[in-house]
C-alpha cells in the first residue's frame, strides 16, 4: 500500500487500485502523475516509480463468474390439476 500525504490539507490517503492503474497509464514518459486527494480535492504530484510497487500488489480482482444462461425457449407451464368431485 502506498500512502500519499496531501500537499494542501496534509491528510494521508491511500489511492485505490483503479486510481493507481489509471495514474500509471496516464504517466507514460512523464516524471509525475496527478492523484486527487479524496478529502480536499487537490491534485498531488506523485512519481510513477512510487506507484509501481503498489501496482504489483493491487492487481485487479478477477471478473465475476458469468450468470447461468437462460434457455431461449421458455418451458410451458404445467396445467393445473382438475378438482375431483366427491359426492
Amino acid at each position: 500500500m502506498t500512502a500519499i500525504t496531501c500537499a494542501k490539507c496534509a491528510r494521508r490517503f491511500t489511492p485505490t487500485a483503479e486510481a493507481i492503474q489509471a495514474a500509471l497509464a496516464a504517466s507514460q514518459g512523464q516524471k509525475h502523475t496527478q492523484l486527487i486527494c479524496p478529502h480536499c480535492g487537490k491534485g498531488n504530484k506523485v512519481a510513477p516509480e512510487r506507484l509501481k510497487p503498489a501496482a504489483r500488489f493491487n492487481r485487479p480482482a478477477p471478473a465475476a463468474p458469468a450468470p447461468p444462461e437462460i434457455p431461449a425457449e421458455p418451458t410451458p407451464p404445467e396445467a393445473p390439476a382438475e378438482p375431483t368431485a366427491e359426492g
